[in-house]
C-alpha cells in the first residue's frame, strides 16, 4: 500500500504563478508545466529543478488547463473569450488555435491517437476532435448538453483522462461521481461517488482525475479539500484527510489538478493558496520494523508465573527491538534504561532533560524516540535529544511504521497525529479522532497506545471508550474490534506476526489474546489485582522478544514481569491449525463486498488443514444488522452461505461463520472469520411502453398513453401490486414484468424530441419538459398543440398525448426521467420512438422471453452474443383480423454527427431461415447466437415486427447493442501433469468487463469438446481444482454480471491415476476433503473416485466374463444379497467373488452419495456441479443398492426443480448442459429400478 507524506512541499508560489492556478502537467522527464491564470505565461521547470527553467509567453488570457504530448507538444484551454485551445510546437513561442471550445472549459486530454478531448463546463458535456484530421468537426462523446444526473448525462464536467484503452473517466462534478466511458460502448458506469459501487466513499465536487498504472484513480475533491484514491481496498484519503481548508503543509484550498512525477509523488494546484503543492511518496523503500512479531501456534500459552525481570523500575513504557535490547522509560529521573539480549543488568542509561515519559519508540537504526511533553529523539551515543514532533498535550502511544512516519496519540486531544521524519516540520497531521471527546466512529476518548500495521492500519486502545479501533489506511472512521471481552481502560495494543491483537487491560489488571479461536485472557487472569507472580496491578505497556516471551510494565507493582512462552504446550489439543478462509475476502466495514439488491451472492469458506486425527465440522453464520424476517429464506448451518436476491434490504452487513471443530466426536473449538457486505440499488428500468419496446406505431387521431409508473421494472422488488392499475392477465403472459413497488417513491419528468431533426429543447442547456411552454428556438416542440397532453393522475406516472397533438409521417422521441424521492442516486432514464401515421394501427409490444437475457441500456437493451434471443409479442387493441406478421432484422451504425443509429436491413434473412432464425411469420421470433458470432463487427441490431391488418399495418422494433464479453486476460495453469490426488491452481488474470466478473468456471473433456465436465466455478480469480484422470483439454469460461461469456482454452495437460479408494492415507485425506463441505471439492473428488469405481467395475465384469459368467447374467446387486446368479458349480467361485467385490463397491459407492445429496442446492452452478457429479456417481449401475437409489432419485429430482424454476433467467445454453447430466442421473436410476423389477 502505497502512502504520501501528508505535508507537502510547496514546489512554486504566488511570485512564480500568480493567483489562482488551475493546471498542471508532469511529463515522463519530470518536467513541470504550470500555465498562468493571470500572468498570460507557460512556466517550465526542467526535471523538477526548484529554480524556472523557462517561461513561454503567451497572448492568451487566463488558461485554464493544460496538456502536454509526448512529443513536447503543449495544449492549454483558455478561460476568457474567445474561449479557444492553441497549440505551442517544442520549443516554439508562437501558438495556433486548433479548437474553439464556446464555453468556459476545464479540462483538456490528448490521447495516444492524437485525439483531443475537452469539457464544456456549462454545456455539461465533453467533445472530441481528431488532430490529425483535416477536419474540424466537433463530436459530443460524454453527456447530452443538458444538465441531469442521469447515466447519460453530466452535471458542469471539468478534468478528465483517457487510458490506453481509449476509456474516457471524466470528473462529473455537479453529480458528485466519475464517469467512465467505455471505448466503442454505449455502456456508461459510475465508477466513483454516487451511483457507483463505491458509493458509500462520498466525493464532494470532483474537479480532476488520473489513473496510475495499475488503473486505480486519483481525484482531487474542490470542495472538500482534499485528495482521494482507490486502491486494492477501495478508496480512501491520501493528502488533505483533515477535509479541513487551509494553508498550511498538510491541507489544501480548492485543489483543482493533480498529476504524478515518475517517482509517484503527486503534485497539486491549490487554487486558493496560489500554489503548487508536492506530495513525496514515502514507501518506494520500506523499513524494516524493528519489533518483534512471533508468530505463534494456534493454542499457544504462557507460563501463568511471571519473572520479575526488573524491580523498581519507574517503568511506563517498554519496547524490545529484533535484537532483544530492551528500553523502559518512565518516572525514573529522566533516565531511559536500555538491556541487551534479555539480560537482567541494565548496560546503559542515558540521562537526558525529561519529565515523566509515558511512551517510547526505537527505530531499526537505533533512534530512540520518547515522548517528554513534545516528541524527543535520542541516539545510543548521545545523552542530548532533539524535537522532532511539537505536540498540544502527552503522547501516551508512540509509533514509526515502515514508511519512517511517526504517529503520537495526543491523549488530552482525543486525537492519533503523524508526521514523516524526512522532513524539518515539526507539526503533525490528524489522522484519527476529531480534536473532542466522544464515542461515535470518528472520534476517540483519551486514546493511548497504538500500532500500525504493515497496510498502515492504525489501531488505537481508546482507553476511555474501553474499546480497540482501527483506522484502515485513509479513514477518519474507525471500525471497533470485537473483542469479545469487556475491556476496562485498555492501554496497550500490539499485533503478532499472524495480526493477531494482544491488549494491556489496564483496569482489569490482565493481558487479553487474540487467536484463530477469539479473545481470551493470557496472563493475569485472576480477576484481581495483586503483586504476586501470577498477578499484574494496573499493566500499561507489552511488548514480545523474538522468542515469544511476553514483557508488561507492571505500573502498580513497580516491576517489569516476564511471562515465558510454553510453546511446547501447543500440540496438546490439535496437532494442526485449521484455517479457515472465506471466498470472497479481504473486506471490511469501511470497504465492504458489494452486491446489488438484485443479485444472488455466496461467501463461501475454504478449510485447509493437515492432521492425524479426526476432526469434523459444523457451521454457523451469523448475519449482523439482519431482521428475523430477513433471515427466514437464509440456511446458515452450511459452510456456504447463500443470500437470495431480494433478501436483505440496503444497507451494510457484518457476517460471521463460526466453524466449530470436534475433535475425535469431541467439541474442541470454534473458529470465527468475518466479511462486510454492502446491499446497494439495482437499476431502474424506465418503460414507456410495455416490455420496453423500442418503437411503436400510433395513429395521428389516436391518444398515445406513456406508463411508467405501469410497464417500468424495479429490480429490487418483487411483489406485484395491483394498487397501482397493473393488468393481472399481462402479468401472467410476462412474468419478468414488474410494476414499480410504490409508485408514490418516484419523480417523472417527460421530454420529446423529433427524431433526427433536433436533441432534445432545452434553455441554457436545462431540458423543456413536455409541458413546459416556453420555446427553444433551434429545437421546436413535438407538440403542435402545445397543451395537447394530461397527467393520468397526481404522480404524474402516466402521461397521455392527446390526438392530433402529433404531426403523421413523423417520428418523435419521447424521454422519461424518474428518480427515487427517498434516494436521489436511484435515478434512470427511459426513451421510446414513436412512429405517427395517418391509420389508426393497434399498439403491438414486444418482450424478451428470458428477459433477464435483455438488459435495459438507454436507447438500447444488452444481448449477449454467445446466447440466442427469443423474442414475443403481444398486441394491444382489435387484433382479430391480423393478415400476416413478417420479422425484419437490421444492423446499425452510430453516425457520431447526429449521435443517432443508422439502419440498414440484414439482407441474409430470407437465406437463414429456419437455420439462424425460426418464426418469422409468427407471434414468437428466435435468432440463434451464429448471428452474432458470425458478424462481430455489427455491435448494434434491430428486430422489427410488422403486422398487417385490413386497413393499416403496425411496426414495432426492439433495437440490441451487443454486451461485450469478458476481455484482456489470460489464464494459467500450475502444472502440465499430476494426478487424480494434485491440487492445480487456475490464474486468470487481468480480465476486464465494465459489468463486472461474476465468475471462473472450468471445464474438462477428452476428445469430444461437446462431452464437457463441469468441474467446479470460482468467484475469485486464482482458485485451485482437483482433475480426473486421462489426457485432458481445459477450457475457462468467464462470465460477466449480465451473463456474458468469453471461452479461453488452456493447453492439454496428463492427469494420471492414483488409488484414492484402496490406499489408507488416500482415504483418509478424501474424507478430510469431503468433510469440510465444499461444493466445489466435493463434486471433484467424488468424480475422480466414480471414475476409479466405473473403471474398477468395468475390469471386475470384463475378468468374471473371461471365467465363462455369462454377462447378461451379471445383474445389479442388493447390498449384502446372498443371492447368485445360476450358474454351473464350476463357476460359483468367480461368482462370490465377483459378487464380494460388487457389494464392496456398492456399500463404498453407497457411503459417499450423501456428500452430495446433502449439499444446499444454490445457484445454477451448484445445480450444475451435483448433477454431473451425480451423472458420474451412478454410472456404473450394477452397484447401486435400494437406499443410494432412493436417496439419489429424490436429490435428482429436487435439481430438476430448482433448475425449472430458475429457467425463465438462464440462457438457453446453461439450462441445455445441466439438463442432459440430470437426464443422464434419471436415466442411470430408471436402469437401476427397472433391473430390480426384473430380478424381483
Amino acid at each position: 500500500m502505497t502512502v504520501w507524506n501528508p505535508n507537502a512541499i510547496t514546489f512554486a508560489n504566488g511570485i512564480t504563478i500568480g493567483t489562482k492556478p488551475f493546471g498542471i502537467f508532469v511529463n515522463k522527464n519530470n518536467t513541470v508545466y504550470v500555465p498562468g491564470r493571470n500572468t498570460n505565461k507557460i512556466q517550465i521547470w526542467m526535471n523538477e529543478n526548484v529554480n524556472l527553467t523557462t517561461a513561454i509567453n503567451t497572448n492568451v488570457l487566463s488558461h485554464n488547463s493544460i496538456f502536454v504530448t509526448s512529443n513536447g507538444d503543449i495544449y492549454t484551454i483558455s478561460g476568457a473569450l474567445p474561449y479557444e485551445i492553441n497549440r505551442w510546437a517544442l520549443n516554439s513561442n508562437h501558438s495556433d488555435v486548433v479548437a474553439y471550445t464556446n464555453a468556459q472549459s476545464y479540462g483538456i486530454f490528448v490521447d495516444i491517437n492524437n485525439t483531443l478531448y475537452f469539457s464544456q463546463r456549462d454545456q455539461h458535456r465533453v467533445m472530441t476532435r481528431s488532430l490529425i484530421s483535416t477536419s474540424n468537426t466537433l463530436t459530443i462523446i460524454a453527456g447530452t448538453g443538458c444538465s441531469g444526473n442521469a447515466m447519460d448525462m453530466l452535471d458542469r464536467p471539468h478534468g478528465m483522462f483517457v487510458d490506453d484503452n481509449f476509456d474516457l473517466y471524466v470528473t462529473d462534478s455537479g453529480n458528485n461521481r466519475i464517469q467512465l466511458y467505455r471505448s466503442g460502448s454505449r455502456n456508461i458506469k459510475s465508477v466513483a461517488g454516487t451511483g457507483s459501487v463505491h458509493a458509500a466513499f462520498k466525493l464532494n465536487y470532483p474537479v480532476s482525475v488520473i489513473l496510475d498504472a495499475d488503473k486505480h484513480l486519483f481525484i482531487a475533491e474542490y470542495d472538500t479539500h482534499r485528495i482521494v484514491g482507490s486502491g486494492p481496498h477501495g478508496f480512501r484519503c491520501i493528502v488533505g484527510c483533515t477535509e479541513l481548508s487551509g494553508s498550511t503543509s498538510n491541507t489544501l484550498t480548492r485543489p483543482v489538478t493533480i498529476a504524478f512525477d515518475s517517482y509517484g509523488n503527486i503534485f497539486v494546484a491549490d487554487e486558493d493558496n496560489n500554489r503548487i503543492q508536492k506530495f513525496i511518496r514515502l514507501n518506494n523503500t520500506a523499513l524494516v520494523p524493528s519489533y518483534n512479531q512471533p508468530t505463534f501456534c494456534v493454542n499457544a500459552t504462557w507460563d501463568a508465573n511471571a519473572t520479575t525481570f526488573a524491580h523498581n523500575s519507574s517503568s511506563y513504557t517498554l519496547f524490545i527491538t529484533t535484537n532483544n535490547t530492551i528500553y523502559s522509560a518512565g518516572n525514573d529521573n529522566g533516565r531511559i534504561r536500555i538491556w541487551l539480549n534479555d539480560s537482567t543488568v541494565p548496560v546503559l542509561t542515558l540521562y537526558g532533560n525529561l519529565s515523566t515519559s509515558v511512551s517510547i519508540f526505537v527505530t531499526q537504526n537505533g533512534d530512540i524516540y520518547v515522548d517528554n511533553g513534545q516528541i524527543e529523539k535520542f541516539t545510543l551515543s548521545s545523552n542530548k535529544s532533539v524535537t522532532v514532533m511539537s505536540v498540544a498535550s502527552r503522547c501516551y502511544g508512540l509509533f514509526v511504521d515502515i514508511s519512517n512516519t511517526l504517529y503520537c496519540s495526543d491523549v488530552f486531544n482525543h486525537q492519533v497525529v503523524k508526521k514523516w521524519l524526512g522532513d524539518n516540520l515539526i507539526t503533525g497531521t490528524r489522522v484519527a479522532g476529531n480534536g473532542s471527546v466522544g464515542s461515535a466512529s470518528h472520534m476517540l476518548s483519551l486514546p493511548r497506545g497504538i500500532f500500525v500495521d504493515t497496510n498502515f492500519d492504525l489501531y488505537v486502545a481508546d482507553s476511555g471508550n474501553n474499546r480497540i479501533q482501527l483506522f484502515p489506511l485513509g479513514q477518519s472512521n474507525g471500525i471497533t474490534i470485537n473483542t469479545t471481552i469487556s475491556l476496562n481502560l485498555p492501554r496497550n495494543v500490539i499485533l503478532d506476526g499472524n495480526k493477531y491483537l494482544y491488549i494491556a487491560d489496564y483496569g482489569n489488571h490482565r493481558i487479553i489474546g487474540e487467536g484463530p479461536f477469539g479473545f481470551r485472557c493470557i496472563v493475569g487472569c485472576s480477576g484481581s489485582s495483586g503483586s504476586t507472580a501470577d498477578k499484574l496491578n494496573y499493566p500499561r505497556s507489552l511488548a514480545f522478544d523474538s522468542f515469544g516471551n511476553l514483557f508488561v510494565s507492571d505500573q502498580g507493582n513497580d516491576r517489569i514481569q516476564k511471562f515465558s512462552s510454553l510453546s511446547n504446550l501447543c500440540a496438546n489439543t490439535i496437532n494442526c491449525t485449521p484455517v479457515v478462509t472465506l471466498i470472497p475476502s479481504g473486506s471490511s466495514v469501511y470497504n465492504p463486498l458489494q452486491f446489488r439488491r438484485s443479485q444472488d451472492f455466496s461467501i463461501i469458506s475454504m478449510i485447509n488443514y493437515d492432521c492425524n486425527q479426526t476432526l469434523s465440522f459444523t457451521f454457523q453464520w451469523i448475519i449482523r444488522n439482519c431482521t428475523t424476517s430477513c433471515l427466514q429464506s437464509i440456511p446458515t448451518t452450511f459452510n456456504e452461505l447463500f443470500i437470495p436476491a431480494r433478501t436483505l434490504p440496503y444497507g451494510i452487513y457484518e457476517f460471521e461463520l463460526q466453524t466449530n471443530i470436534h475433535v475425535n466426536g469431541s467439541f474442541q473449538s470454534t473458529i470465527s472469520k468475518f466479511v462486510y457486505v454492502q446491499i446497494t440499488p439495482s437499476g431502474l428500468t424506465p418503460n414507456l411502453i410495455q416490455f420496453g419496446t423500442s418503437m411503436v406505431t400510433s395513429g395521428y387521431q389516436q391518444d398515445l398513453t406513456l406508463n411508467p409508473g405501469k410497464y417500468s421494472m424495479d429490480h429490487d422488488e418483487n411483489i406485484f401490486n395491483s394498487s397501482v392499475s397493473c393488468n393481472r392477465l399481462e402479468f401472467i403472459l410476462s412474468p419478468h414484468y414488474f410494476c414499480l413497488f410504490f409508485v408514490k417513491d418516484w419523480t417523472y419528468k417527460y421530454y420529446c424530441r423529433i427524431l433526427s431533426l433536433s436533441i432534445f429543447p432545452n434553455i441554457n442547456g436545462t431540458l423543456l419538459e413536455i409541458h413546459d411552454l416556453r420555446n427553444d428556438s433551434s429545437n421546436p416542440s413535438c407538440l403542435s398543440n402545445r397543451t395537447g397532453w394530461s397527467y393520468e393522475n397526481s404522480l404524474k406516472s402516466s402521461i397521455t398525448i392527446h390526438s392530433e397533438s402529433l404531426q403523421p409521417n413523423q417520428t418523435y422521441q419521447f424521454m422519461v426521467y424518474m428518480e427515487n424521492r427517498r434516494n436521489n442516486s436511484r435515478q434512470a432514464t427511459g426513451y421510446v420512438s414513436v412512429k405517427v401515421e395517418d391509420t389508426h394501427p393497434q399498439l403491438i409490444a414486444i418482450g424478451c422471453v428470458i428477459w433477464t437475457l435483455c438488459v435495459p441500456n438507454l436507447e438500447y437493451q444488452l444481448v449477449n452474443p454467445t446466447t440466442q434471443i427469443a423474442l414475443y409479442t403481444i398486441c394491444n387493441g382489435n387484433c382479430t383480423n391480423i393478415q400476416n406478421i413478417i420479422w425484419n432484422i437490421y444492423s446499425g451504425e452510430m453516425n457520431s454527427s447526429t449521435n443517432i443509429s443508422q439502419w440498414t436491413l440484414f439482407n441474409h434473412t430470407n437465406s437463414y431461415e429456419n437455420i439462424w432464425f425460426f418464426g418469422r411469420n409468427t407471434s414468437n421470433f428466435t435468432a440463434m447466437n451464429q448471428l452474432f458470432l458470425s458478424n462481430p463487427a455489427i455491435q448494434r441490431w434491430k428486430f422489427e415486427v410488422i403486422y398487417t391488418f385490413p386497413t393499416e399495418t403496425t411496426i414495432s422494433s426492439v433495437n440490441f447493442i451487443i454486451n461485450q464479453p469478458p476481455q484482456n486476460g489470460s489464464c494459467t495453469i500450475s502444472l502440465r501433469n499430476g494426478t487424480t490426488s494434485t491440487i492445480f491452481t487456475i490464474s486468470c488474470d487481468n480480465w476486464f468487463d465494465e459489468d463486472g466478473i461474476e465468475d471462473y468456471s472450468t471445464y474438462v473433456w477428452t476428445t469430444d469438446p461437446s462431452n464437457k465436465l463441469f468441474i467446479g466455478s470460482s468467484s475469485v480469480p486464482v482458485y485451485e481444482v482437483r482433475l480426473p484422470s486421462g489426457l485432458l483439454n481445459l477450457m475457462i469460461s468467464i462470465r460477466d454480471q449480465l451473463n456474458c461469456v468469453t471461452e479461453y482454452d488452456l493447453s492439454s495437460i496428463t492427469v494420471e491415476t492414483e488409488n484414492l479408494i484402496h490406499n489408507q492415507t488416500n482415504t483418509d485425506s478424501i474424507i478430510r476433503l469431503l468433510t469440510v463441505g465444499n461444493q466445489n471439492t466435493i463434486g471433484q473428488v467424488l468424480t475422480s473416485i466414480s471414475q476409479q469405481f466405473n473403471q474398477i467395475s468395468n475390469e471386475t465384469i470384463q475378468q468374471t466374463v473371461s471365467n465363462g459368467i455369462p454377462a447378461a447374467s451379471i445383474s445389479v446387486s442388493s447390498l449384502n444379497s446372498q443371492r447368485l446368479s445360476k450358474t454351473n458349480e464350476s463357476n460359483q467361485l468367480t461368482m462370490i467373488e465377483f459378487e464380494k467385490e460388487l457389494n464392496s463397491l456398492a456399500t463404498l459407492r453407497e457411503s459417499l452419495i450423501p456428500f452430495v445429496t446433502n449439499l444446499p442446492i444454490t445457484t445454477s452452478n451448484s445445480i450444475k456441479l451435483q448433477a454431473s457429479t451425480l451423472a458420474q456417481l451412478t454410472q456404473t449401475t450394477n452397484q447401486l443398492t435400494r437406499q443410494s437409489l432412493t436417496i439419489v432419485s429424490e436429490k435428482c429430482y429436487q435439481l430438476s426443480l430448482a433448475l425449472y424454476s430458475m429457467s425463465s433467467k438462464l440462457s438457453y445454453e446453461d439450462v441445455q448442459t445441466t439438463a442432459t447430466s440430470l437426464i443422464q442421473c434419471a436415466t442411470n436410476v430408471l436402469t437401476v429400478r427397472f433391473s430390480f423389477d426384473e430380478m424381483f
